[in-house]
C-alpha cells in the first residue's frame, strides 16, 4: 500500500466549470445546503462572493449560511437538552470547547 492512499483526500475549494469558478460548500450537511456559491470569472472573484454572502470559513473550507444555520439549530438542541436556555448569546455555556 503506497502512502498516497492512506492520506485523507482534501476538499475542493475551488470549482471549476466552463472557464468559471464557484467555490463548494465544505459539509453539505442541510437539506437546503447551497451546494455551490455563484460561478465567477476568476477564483478571487468566487470567493469574495462566498466572503460577501457570509460563508464560514472553517480552516479547511467553506460553508454555506445553510449549513451554519443548521449546525447553530443543533447546538440549541444540545443547550436545551442539557437544560440550558438555548438562546444563542454566550453558546459555549454547558459545552465542553477544544482550545
Amino acid at each position: 500500500m503506497n502512502k498516497e492512499s492512506n492520506q485523507k483526500k482534501e476538499p475542493a475549494l475551488i470549482v471549476q466549470k466552463n472557464n468559471q469558478y464557484s467555490v463548494e460548500c465544505q459539509t453539505k450537511v442541510a437539506k437546503d445546503c447551497l451546494q455551490k456559491g455563484e460561478f465567477c470569472d476568476s477564483e478571487e472573484e468566487a470567493q469574495e462572493w462566498v466572503e460577501d454572502e457570509c460563508w464560514i470559513f472553517s480552516g479547511e473550507g467553506w460553508i454555506c449560511i445553510k449549513c451554519n444555520e443548521h449546525f447553530m439549530g443543533n447546538l440549541k438542541k444540545t443547550r436545551k437538552s442539557r437544560g440550558l436556555d438555548g438562546l444563542d448569546d454566550d453558546l459555549e455555556v454547558g459545552i465542553n470547547t477544544v482550545r
